[in-house]
């Protein structure tokens, strides 16, 4: 009694938790609206929308309308999408069925017009579901299979996998149970090609339910052994009790003595009643033939027919064969009496002729002979002058081309060293940049001192970065930083030493420690030392004018940690800082603010946190969950990001360091790291 009382009370404590958490994120982001500006109060609002789904739906309607009216201001075509999407979500659930369909067929407009087939398959798929609550399953099953369509188009085997599956519980509603569980069985092979257990699983165990359904029960246990196995191999906890359950009720009717046959069975034996009505039908239909047949020949028996029938049969072939070979005689006859009389005219005349033709022909013969010879000789010599002609013009100009190659080489060979002599004083500037970059940036030796647990992934794109990470002690506090440059290679690097030497020289100057502060002194002198806030107007080289301003600076997350009192401070231009605290990760976000490019009014918010011991944090530039790459090319995204953090958190900050770098190399594989990265991770 006392276990079953914790269990509800622990229940009851994580409940609130999450509430508390989802209400927090919404009380900041809707403080936020008061000082947002127009392009980022559509962001919020949708956000907002997002967050009211599941406990508001109409405060999510409600906010799903002011984004679509702040994008439609600021034409921000991702976000108007995106609120058509959220206010269908929150109509659908309201029951508004038909408006629903209005704002996803809005959704699916933009997607159409901006030729995004991603965003074109969702949408099929929103509006597949809608019209399936409606118990509309013919217009829903025709978007889910205009979304399956789509993902083909887009080899998205998940993609296709799914509208497969809504296929399917779209012909349940319509009791088409042999269509369901064909489409079930087709989603099969696209999970197994994306190595997807749960979606294996769940295919197994609608295959199993729907065959169990239909009194199959031999094939449903067949099907959930199957979906049980991977979900437990998987450890997918909940689905695995759902299919125990099913499996279950599957053998409990197997051995159930039921009077009442199933419906599969009532099916089997509809198919084999009709098969025998068919086959009477038949025997019914040839039975009357051979009625008729006997009706014409009752008259005489059998013996007395067969032989009237042979006997005419032979005579009248006897007839038709005689009388053939008689015509064939007679022409015969008529044309041997032809040949004759031709034969003795000819035989007069042909001793004349013979002697005639064999003049004429010898005369002939020594006519074409002179006459071809002469046509010989006339050829042979017409070919030999051209062939020499088009040898001549051939050296010639084989000549031509041997002198003009010798030169084009001898140029290529002087640009080539040129090239060489150009690219190796290159390579030793890069060079040379890097150990500048190298002795700016803090030794292994140097953080250590500081933060003991501590480790610092360091990935440039190219020879030098444009990311960077900065340490510092002041007034008994850690200071410590991972910033990500405007560009990379040498012009980031370039921008890295200017942005490290502001960081210095701003804590110098002014011996704060707070970063919020630390941030708005280091954009201030960033815009000072590099930016001319008036546009500017620049002439092209085709004669057109452009405007345009310079935008250089940082995005950063930056921290002062007192090791004394475990308490830090946390400030940052768009990156995050992640702490991971007893298996779970807190995130806190950092301000949609630029270092170098604020103004007066700017303020960074500095976040108070209270540490405990074994408490693991980490801050980064965007390029590892940006990067590219796996099996089909895409970004790594950052919800694996933390699962990989939240993986590998308990593990030695060398080994955490040694992970990253091996599952970037092999995210990455044979394609290219497409910008600088930076982890700075520190256990206290």
């Amino acid at each position: 009694m006392n276990k079953f009382i914790y269990l509800i009370g622990l229940l009851g404590f994580l409940l609130l938790s999450v509430h508390a958490n989802g209400q927090s994120k919404i009380e900041q982001l809707e403080a936020q609206l008061s000082t947002a500006d127009a392009s980022e109060k559509a962001g919020i609002h949708n956000k907002l929308s997002e967050l009211y789904f599941s406990s508001d739906a109409k405060k999510s309607l409600d906010n799903g309308n002011k984004a679509l009216e702040s994008a439609l201001e600021t034409k921000d075509i991702g976000s108007e999408a995106k609120a058509h999407i959220n206010i269908g979500m929150a109509n659908d659930k309201l029951r508004k069925y038909n408006d629903a369909i209005g704002n996803f067929k809005s959704a699916l407009a933009i997607y159409e017009k901006h030729n995004s087939t991603e965003g074109v398959a969702y949408m099929y798929i929103q509006l597949g579901a809608t019209y399936n609550g409606m118990k509309n399953t013919t217009s829903a099953i025709t978007y889910f299979q205009k979304a399956f369509d789509s993902y083909k188009e887009l080899k998205n085997n998940l993609g296709m996998a799914r509208s497969l599956m809504s296929i399917g519980d779209a012909h349940i509603k319509k009791g088409q149970t042999h269509k369901a569980l064909a489409r079930y069985g087709e989603s099969v092979p696209y999970y197994k090609a994306e190595n997807d257990n749960e979606g294996l699983a769940h295919a197994y165990n609608k295959m199993g339910a729907t065959h169990s359904n239909f009194g199959n029960f031999p094939e449903a246990k067949k099907m959930l052994i199957k979906a049980l196995a991977i979900a437990k191999a998987n450890n997918m906890s909940s689905l695995s009790k759902d299919i125990a359950r099913n499996l279950q009720t599957v053998e409990d009717n197997m051995k159930s003595t039921i009077a009442g046959k199933s419906e599969f069975a009532k099916a089997e034996e509809a198919k084999v009643e009709e098969h025998i009505q068919e086959l009477e039908v038949k025997s019914s239909q040839l039975e009357e033939k051979t009625s008729d047949f006997l009706d014409k020949i009752a008259s005489l028996d059998e013996e007395n027919q067969l032989i009237a029938l042979l006997v005419k049969v032979k005579e009248d072939a006897l007839k038709q064969e005689k009388l053939l070979k008689e015509k064939k005689e007679q022409e015969l006859a008529l044309a041997t009496k032809e040949n004759e009389i031709k034969d003795a005219e000819l035989a007069a005349s042909a001793a004349e002729l013979a002697a005639s033709a064999a003049e004429i022909e010898r005369k002939n013969a020594i006519t074409a002979g002179l006459i071809g010879g002469l046509l010989l000789l006339t050829a042979i010599a017409f070919l030999l002058f051209n062939r020499y002609q088009q040898k001549r013009k051939a050296n010639t100009l084989l000549a031509k081309q041997n002198k003009e190659i010798t030169e084009q080489k001898e140029e290529i060979t002087g640009q080539k060293v040129e090239l060489e002599k150009r690219n190796v004083q290159i390579s030793d500037s890069i060079d040379y940049a890097k150990r500048i970059q190298s002795a700016i940036l803090s030794s292994t030796a140097a953080i250590r001192a500081l933060l003991p647990e501590s480790f610092v992934l360091f990935k440039p794109k190219d020879v030098v970065s444009g990311d960077f990470y900065w340490i510092k002690e002041q007034n008994g506090n850690v200071l410590f930083a991972a910033a990500d440059c405007t560009g990379h290679g040498v012009p980031g690097a370039l921008m890295s030493i200017v942005s490290d030497n502001v960081l210095n020289d701003v804590t110098n100057r002014n011996k704060t420690t707070n970063p919020g502060e630390i941030l708005k002194m280091a954009s201030e002198e960033i815009i000072a030392r590099l930016q001319d806030k008036e546009a500017q107007v620049v002439e092209k080289s085709d004669g057109a004018k452009t405007t345009w301003e310079i935008k250089d600076g940082m995005d950063i997350a930056l921290c002062s940690l007192d090791k004394s009192t475990m308490k830090l401070q946390f400030a940052g231009a768009h990156n995050p800082l992640y702490l991971i605290r007893d298996g779970e990760l807190i995130e806190y976000a950092g301000d949609r603010l630029f270092i170098g490019n604020t103004d007066d009014s700017t303020v960074f918010k500095t976040h108070d946190i209270q540490l405990q011991s074994g408490d693991v944090i980490y801050v980064f530039s965007d390029g590892f969950p940006d990067q590219r790459g796996g099996p089909n090319n895409k970004k790594f995204y950052y919800q694996p990001f933390k699962d990989m953090f939240l993986e590998i958190h308990k593990k030695k900050m060398d080994e955490q360091q040694a992970h990253l770098d091996k599952v970037l190399t092999d995210w990455i594989g044979n394609k290219e790291q497409i910008d600088d990265i930076i982890i700075f991770g520190i256990r206290v």
